[in-house]
């Protein structure tokens, strides 16, 4: 039985769509697509389609699902959360303050996405990275984790459990692995005032560039917003290839709008324009170079990453000798690294 807060009556239904048809019509990023759907959401909300629904986190769901068949993006969501939020114009900025700290604590926990980095046979560098956090409180983590990446021989960022995140740290990632004139990466145009943010690598990054390792980036079919961001840049810039599986497929920023303090709308405002192709992966996903089982990216990126590297004639006699050690007693036991 859900909590009684949590029980929708057929009146708050009616009034979470209603605010939810405001917010699509003043800020969806397409906005000729929203009246059609209203319409049709309409329809079915008086013919009773939403009655059985009266858990907040069902009918989120059950809405989500249905503005998915008329969006078709994936980033825009009807979202339940158990804790109380205020609506934003009644949150002070002390809640706001207390909200950020609480981010902040969660996120530290999580060692800001940073999973794992290692070294893996060969002299390969790996990174598991699970979601994106800003630069203002990650950055040292993300400088300490590229640092540690500047000395191996190849780099494999692992993706494939990653949802997304913060875009300005895709943004610093990526600077580690270019060189440092700036590179345009994306445009982001927003329909509100018609205006259009640029995307560049930095000049400057602490700590040491990886511009001429070969990079591999792991996906999966649940790589979703700033991660398929990273992948797709890389890939459009020929600096990484892209193993495992199709990405989710959302492209574009997104806005978070507190309708009531239970639930929260999910609404992109603006399109993701990349440099290089002129387009993005809303919808699409990002398209992995080698498409395999996301449970076999490891094992054959870290493959891809060996024979590179073994057949680098800039290697002294020495470490060519010391590598090829490893990888031959690698490949003898077969003991590759799995998710």
């Amino acid at each position: 039985m859900p909590h009684e807060n949590f029980t929708l009556t057929t009146e708050a239904q009616s009034l979470i769509l209603e605010r939810l048809y405001h917010l699509l019509a003043e800020h969806y990023v397409v906005p000729e697509l929203v009246p059609a759907a209203e319409q049709t959401l309409r329809q079915q909300f008086g013919t009773g389609e939403f009655a059985s629904y009266t858990a907040t986190d069902a009918f989120c769901e059950f809405v989500t699902t249905h503005l998915y068949e008329y969006f078709h993006d994936r980033h825009l969501v009807l979202q339940f959360h158990a804790e109380a939020r205020p609506i934003s114009n009644e949150e002070n900025l002390t809640q706001a303050a207390e909200r950020q700290a609480q981010m902040v604590e969660r996120e530290t926990l999580r060692n800001f996405g940073f999973q794992k980095v290692e070294r893996l046979e060969g002299n390969i560098g790996y990174l598991d990275l699970r979601f994106f956090s800003s630069p203002a409180i990650a950055g040292d983590t993300a400088a300490a984790a590229m640092t540690l990446l500047a000395h191996t021989n190849a780099i494999i960022i692992d993706l494939r459990h990653n949802d997304g995140g913060e875009n300005y740290m895709a943004h610093l990632l990526t600077s580690y692995l270019v060189e440092a004139e700036p590179i345009l990466l994306n445009s982001f145009s927003f329909r509100s005032h018609q205006r259009t943010q640029q995307c560049w690598t930095l000049p400057y990054v602490p700590g040491k560039r990886s511009t001429h390792q070969p990079v591999y980036i792991l996906t999966s079919a649940a790589t979703a917003s700033a991660a398929e961001e990273f992948a797709y840049t890389l890939q459009q810039l020929r600096r990484a290839a892209v193993i495992g599986e199709k990405t989710i497929g959302a492209a574009n920023p997104v806005e978070i709008y507190q309708i009531t303090k239970h639930v929260k709308a999910l609404i992109p405002i603006g399109k993701s324009l990349n440099a290089v192709s002129g387009t993005n992966w809303e919808g699409t996903g990002v398209i992995p170079d080698k498409e395999v089982p996301a449970a076999q990216a490891l094992h054959i990126a870290h493959m891809e990453a060996l024979q590179k590297v073994l057949a680098d004639t800039q290697l002294s006699p020495a470490a060519s000798a010391f590598l090829k050690k490893e990888a031959q007693k690698l490949i003898q036991s077969q003991t590759f690294l799995n998710e």
